[in-house]
């Protein structure tokens, strides 16, 4: 079962996308910030991370370029959650090297629709 890291600093989008991804199937892991996202990355390395990018201390922009400056890290793909308006423009989103971007609100069957097309992508 692919395993899927939420990340995001407000508890109910967590609580809500742990949901709706187990409900597809999905395994999850939950972090409430980047450094705690960090951490379960390198114990425990998901399929895919869905990133918020607005939190307090390090962003998710921030860890998204950490992780794919990372050889170890680098091919886990990153989907971007977030309703941060930078998110909007491609050369930014290429710039900080996110696999894709969903923006805030996204209705449940486009997040699992994102998230299957990206493990099925990553898998090939």
């Amino acid at each position: 079962m692919p395993v899927v890291l939420v990340v995001d600093d407000e508890e109910g989008f967590r609580h809500i996308l742990q949901i709706v991804l187990q409900r597809a199937g999905f395994g999850t892991l939950v972090a409430s910030n980047a450094a705690e996202a960090l951490q379960i990355i390198e114990r425990h390395p998901p399929d895919l991370v869905l990133l918020d990018d607005m939190m307090p201390g390090m962003s998710g922009s921030d860890l998204c370029v950490k992780l794919k400056g990372d050889p170890q890290f680098a091919a886990i793909p990153v989907l971007m959650h977030s309703a941060n308006s930078k998110l909007h423009n491609p050369a930014y989103v290429e710039s900080i090297r996110a696999d894709g971007v969903l923006l805030k609100p996204c209705p449940p069957r486009d997040v699992v629709a994102a998230v299957s097309q990206y493990l099925q992508t990553n898998a090939s």
